[in-house]
């Protein structure tokens, strides 16, 4: 063969190879090709993080604690690969760099995934659609709910009663865990619902709430639930009433607020609980323990730069505890990923909603979830897991914003 077709013969293999490997660097630098894989892996992440609090687990067959380890793998696999093929400027990449040794600090020292997952859709997620977001984690919550439901009625899976005494009724599980977790799948649903319908409240939405609403309260007796399901309900409404938008700068005004203040007073709580302190027992009761316990997780075992590894725990305190529970969101994080990543989320999530007010003065569905969220937080562990509070994928913007042309990125 001539040197003339042995060049023609190699080039015609090489591109052949390209042209093979072109739809899977495509399938990650492409939106358009990416973002479905994106919707599934986001799904099936929230499926099995909810069914990990179900007693699914305790099902050897479904092997749900390997499932959930393979999802995480996977997810941190494809988001990284979808990462690095994106282009981003010489500032951006700094930022990921900081960041992301921070969170990755903190994921090994703590051994909790969830801040780590939280970034990479973040980031992986600069094209998501809110509204896509929302239905996944909607159909997601409601099947796995009545899943659980049905299959603890039936004795396929084990149906646990709560007997927590002091006058208080049976609590009913329903097949989840505790309680507390039925009740945060009900209200992530509720959150879901509320920006599918943003400013379109009416009389079906009402039902809606008010079966959830009674599921929370009279059934499985959660009631800073059903609490948060009545802010749903109150917020949903008014902005509705609103719907040219006359009162988006007040509520984004008050919404930073409530963030601030609800952080920082979460924060002086655990450190300063004293059931001694009147106001501070009834808040306590009224929370069912909340802040005692996460002042007693506060004092037993402080708060590190990047987080403690809880997975070991073995507590004593107001009954046997094998996991780590802190049902308040803004301790949660301080506790276990540590000083540093709290720092970095809070002051993500302060700042979108800042930006939201300053630079667009619009309250957006997405500025709309974070608020409720930001209320949420104050009595629920997840409300800084995407899988729960998905419209997290707002604080991307403080990344994104550094592009001279900013994404749209804040509806």
């Amino acid at each position: 063969m001539s040197t003339r077709s042995n060049y023609i013969h190699q080039g015609v293999i090489s591109e052949s190879r390209n042209k093979k490997r072109l739809p899977v660097r495509h399938a990650f630098s492409r939106p358009l090709r990416f973002m479905p894989i994106y919707y599934v892996l986001f799904t099936i992440y929230c499926a099995l993080n909810l069914l990990k609090f179900t007693s699914f687990q305790e099902l050897s067959w479904m092997n749900i604690g390997l499932l959930y380890l393979l999802i995480r793998i996977v997810s941190t696999l494809v988001l990284g690969v979808r990462i690095l093929v994106q282009r981003f400027q010489a500032k951006q990449y700094v930022l990921c760099l900081v960041v992301g040794s921070c969170v990755l600090a903190s994921t090994f020292i703590s051994g909790s995934w969830n801040i780590l997952l939280l970034l990479l859709f973040l980031i992986a997620g600069r094209e998501v659609d809110l509204r896509k977001i929302a239905i996944c984690v909607l159909c997601t919550n409601v099947a796995v709910i009545f899943l659980t439901v049905i299959c603890a009625n039936n004795g396929i899976i084990k149906k646990t009663t709560f007997i927590a005494g002091n006058g208080m009724p049976e609590r009913q599980a329903f097949g989840f865990t505790h309680p507390n977790l039925f009740g945060l799948a009900v209200v992530t649903a509720c959150c879901a619902y509320a920006v599918l319908q943003y400013r379109k409240f009416g009389w079906k939405d009402l039902l809606i709430y008010g079966v959830a609403f009674y599921a929370c309260y009279e059934l499985a007796y959660s009631r800073t639930s059903a609490i948060s399901i009545l802010l749903i309900v109150f917020l949903s409404l008014f902005v509705t009433i609103d719907k040219h938008g006359r009162w988006d700068k007040l509520i984004l005004v008050l919404g930073s607020l409530a963030f601030l203040g609800l952080s920082l007073f979460s924060i002086w709580l655990m450190v300063y609980f004293k059931p001694s302190i009147s106001w501070m027992s009834n808040l306590n009761s009224m929370m069912t323990g909340r802040l005692d316990l996460m002042h007693h997780y506060f004092e037993t075992y402080g708060v590190h730069m990047f987080g403690f590894d809880f997975s070991k725990m073995q507590e004593n305190y107001r009954g046997y505890y094998d996991t780590f529970i802190c049902d308040n969101a803004f301790a949660h994080v301080v506790l276990e990923s540590g000083i540093v990543v709290a720092a970095l989320l809070f002051l993500a999530y302060e700042y979108v909603l800042l930006r939201g007010l300053i630079v667009y003065g619009e309250l957006t569905p997405k500025l709309f979830g974070l608020i409720i969220f930001a209320f949420v937080a104050f009595s629920e562990s997840g409300a800084f897991w995407v899988c729960v509070n998905f419209c997290l994928v707002a604080l991307a913007e403080p990344f994104f914003s550094l592009y001279s042309k900013l994404p749209n990125n804040n509806k």
